[in-house]
C-alpha cells in the first residue's frame, strides 16, 4: 500500500506517482525469449527480444500478427498464461520482474508499470460499473477512501474526453468500442504509472476513432510525463507516436505455415450471383431502451431505421459505415442474435421473425455469424479441433471421430495446420483466432456467413489472406457473404457490391463498377479521416 506522502497532487486533484529522471533507463528488456508448452511439445514465440524504454521516452514494438508482440508485452508485467515460459532479463528500474515473486510484482503492476489490454471488452468485468473498475484500481495502491478513489476515476475519465457523470455509471456492454478503449486507457493512467504498456491500443477502431485514440494518447503522455511502449502491428500508429520503433521478426511457423492471398482480379472467375435474394430485409428497425428506475425515455438509442437491404444467393456484398453507424445492430439482427423491434428478415422466402422457436431452430445453422471479436467468441479451454466440432456436438450430429476429421479438414481449408488441432486457443496469435472462428462457423454447412468487422484487428499482411479465404471458399463452396467493415479500401478489393451506412439508415448502394467513383458525399466521412491521418503522419516525419 502507498504511502499518502508519496503521492503528489497536480492541480487538477488527480494524482502524480513520482517519475523517474528523463536520463534514466526505465526498463530494459534483454534476451527476452518466450515459449509454450503444447501438448505436441515447446514451442517458441518470441527470441532474444533486447529493448530499451527511458522515462517519457515512447518506443514502438511493430509486427505482423503471430509474431510474438503480445506475449512480451504479457511477459515484462508476469501476466503470461498457464506453461508459458520467460526467458532472458526484464529489468524495471534495476529490478529483474522475471525473478520476483508475484507478491512483488503486484506492488508493481498498476501503480508503477501497467497495460492497455488489445480487448477492452475481455479486460472490463460485465458486472462492474466502469468508474468503479477505475477507482478500484487506485484503491488497490492507494491510501485513499473509496470516496476519495471514486473522485479521482471522475477526473480521469474526464482526462481521457469521457462525461464523468454517465460514463462513470455505465457497464462495458452500454459502451461503443472507443469509449471502452478510453475506459482501459483511463484504468491504466489511474496511478500516473511511469510506463504504461498499449497492446494495439487502436484494434478494431475506424480511422476517425484511431485518429482520436492516438491524439489523447500523445496529450496523456505531456501531461502525465509517462514512458510508453506502444504495441501495434500498423506502421502508421508506431510512426505517429514513437521516438523510436523496434520491428519484430515474423516466422511463419508462428501463424499458419499456410498462405492464402487475393489475387489480382479477384472478382473475376466467378459466375454472376443469382438475382432471387437469398436474405432480405424489410423496415427493419430497432431501438434500444435505457433500464433502471430514473431512467428517462428520452435517454433510449434508436440503432435502426427501417433498414431495407437483400443480398443475392452466391453473391459477396460489404456494408461498410463509421463506427456507431448501426452495422453490428443490423447484422446481429440478421443471425437472430437480437431480437428487432419491427420489420421483416425473410430468408429462403421465410419470414424468421414470424417462425414459432421449434422452426427457427431448423435455419440457424444455415445462416453463421462471425463475430469481431475472435477471441471472446473462443473458449480458451479448448482445443482447435474441439472449438471447430462444438456446434456439431450442441446439433447432436455425427460421431467423435468423424467431427475429429471434419475439424481437421476445415482447419485446412481455412489455411491452418491440421497439426495444430490439439492446441489450446489461447496459444494462437490473432489471425489464427480469426480462421478458428471462420471454421466453426462453416461446420455446420450454412448459405449465409455474416462477417462482423472480422478484418479490424488484422495486419495488412493477414487481412490479404483473410479476403483471399472469403474469396476461396466463396469459389469452392458458394457461400453467400455479407462482409461489414469501416474499411471501404479493403473490402471493395474483393464486394461485388457496396451498402454505405450511417446513423441506422443504408444512405447508398453501389455496384462493382461503381465501388472506384463512389460519391463523394456518401464517402466523405471516410475520405476526410483518412486525410488527417495522412496528414498527422506527413507532420510527424
Amino acid at each position: 500500500m502507498l504511502d499518502s506522502g508519496a503521492l503528489a497532487a497536480l492541480a487538477d486533484g488527480v494524482y502524480l506517482l513520482p517519475v523517474c529522471s528523463p536520463s534514466r533507463t526505465l526498463l530494459e528488456v534483454r534476451d527476452l525469449s518466450v515459449s509454450y508448452a503444447t501438448r505436441g511439445g515447446t514451442r517458441v514465440i518470441l527470441e532474444a527480444l533486447n529493448c530499451e524504454v527511458h522515462s517519457g521516452e515512447v518506443v514502438g514494438l511493430q509486427g505482423r500478427s503471430g509474431c510474438g508482440k503480445t506475449s512480451a508485452a504479457l511477459a515484462i508485467l508476469g501476466l503470461l498464461p498457464y506453461g508459458a515460459i520467460a526467458r532472458g532479463e526484464v529489468l524495471f528500474r534495476g529490478n529483474d520482474l522475471l525473478k520476483l515473486k508475484e507478491s512483488e510484482l503486484r506492488k508493481i503492476r498498476g501503480r508503477e508499470a501497467s497495460i492497455i489490454y488489445q480487448e477492452p471488452a475481455l479486460a472490463l468485468s460485465p458486472v462492474m460499473r466502469v468508474g468503479d473498475q477505475i477507482a478500484k484500481v487506485l484503491r488497490a495502491h492507494s491510501a485513499l477512501d473509496w470516496q476519495g478513489c471514486q473522485q479521482q476515476a471522475r477526473q480521469v475519465l474526464n482526462q481521457v474526453k469521457l462525461g464523468a457523470d454517465r460514463h462513470y455509471r455505465a457497464y462495458p456492454h452500454e459502451l461503443s468500442g472507443g469509449e471502452c478503449h478510453r475506459v482501459v486507457l483511463a484504468q491504466a493512467l489511474i496511478c500516473r504509472p511511469a510506463l504504461v504498456i498499449a497492446d494495439e491500443p487502436t484494434t478494431g477502431l475506424d480511422v476517425s476513432l484511431k485518429n482520436e485514440i492516438l491524439d489523447l494518447i500523445a496529450i496523456l503522455r505531456r501531461e502525465t510525463g509517462a514512458a510508453f511502449l506502444v504495441i501495434s502491428h500498423d506502421r502508421a500508429v508506431t510512426d505517429r507516436l514513437a521516438d523510436r520503433t523496434i520491428s519484430l521478426p515474423f516466422s511463419n511457423g508462428n501463424e499458419t505455415g499456410m498462405s492464402i492471398s487475393v489475387p489480382a482480379a479477384a472478382k473475376q472467375g466467378f459466375s454472376p450471383p443469382q438475382a432471387t435474394p437469398l436474405i432480405a430485409v424489410r423496415n427493419l428497425s430497432k431501438c434500444y431502451q435505457p433500464r433502471g428506475l430514473f431512467q428517462t425515455r428520452s435517454a433510449s438509442k434508436q440503432a435502426l431505421h427501417s433498414v431495407n437491404l437483400s443480398i443475392p444467393r452466391g453473391s459477396l456484398t460489404a456494408l461498410v459505415g463509421p463506427s456507431a453507424s448501426g452495422k453490428s445492430t443490423l447484422a446481429r439482427c440478421m443471425a437472430l442474435l437480437e431480437e428487432a423491434d419491427a420489420g421483416e428478415i425473410v430468408f429462403e422466402d421465410k419470414n424468421l421473425l414470424c417462425l414459432p422457436l421449434q422452426q427457427l431452430r431448423a435455419f440457424r445453422p444455415r445462416l453463421q455469424y462471425v463475430s469481431q471479436d475472435p477471441a471472446a467468441a473462443l473458449n480458451p479451454r479448448m482445443s482447435a479441433a474441439e472449438v471447430i466440432a462444438e456446434p456439431l456436438v450442441i446439433q447432436n450430429r455425427s460421431s467423435r471421430s468423424d467431427r475429429r476429421r471434419r475439424a481437421e479438414l476445415l482447419m485446412e481449408q481455412t489455411g491452418l495446420d491440421p497439426s495444430f488441432a490439439d492446441r489450446s486457443c489461447h496459444e494462437f496469435s490473432g489471425g489464427q483466432k480469426q480462421r478458428l472462428v471462420i471454421a466453426r462457423a462453416l461446420v455446420l454447412e450454412p448459405s449465409l456467413l455474416i462477417f462482423d468487422e472480422s478484418l479490424s484487428g488484422l495486419d495488412p499482411q493477414t487481412q490479404e489472406e483473410i479476403l483471399g479465404l472469403l474469396l476461396s471458399l466463396r469459389r469452392k463452396l458458394g457461400i453467400t457473404q455479407l462482409l461489414i467493415s469501416h474499411d471501404m479500401e479493403l473490402v471493395s478489393k474483393v464486394a461485388e457490391r457496396v451498402l454505405i451506412m450511417r446513423a441506422g439508415n443504408i444512405v447508398e448502394e453501389h455496384e462493382a463498377a461503381e465501388i472506384c467513383n463512389m460519391n463523394a458525399r456518401a464517402t466523405e466521412h471516410f475520405v476526410d479521416a483518412q486525410t488527417r491521418q495522412s496528414l498527422a503522419l506527413s507532420e510527424v516525419k
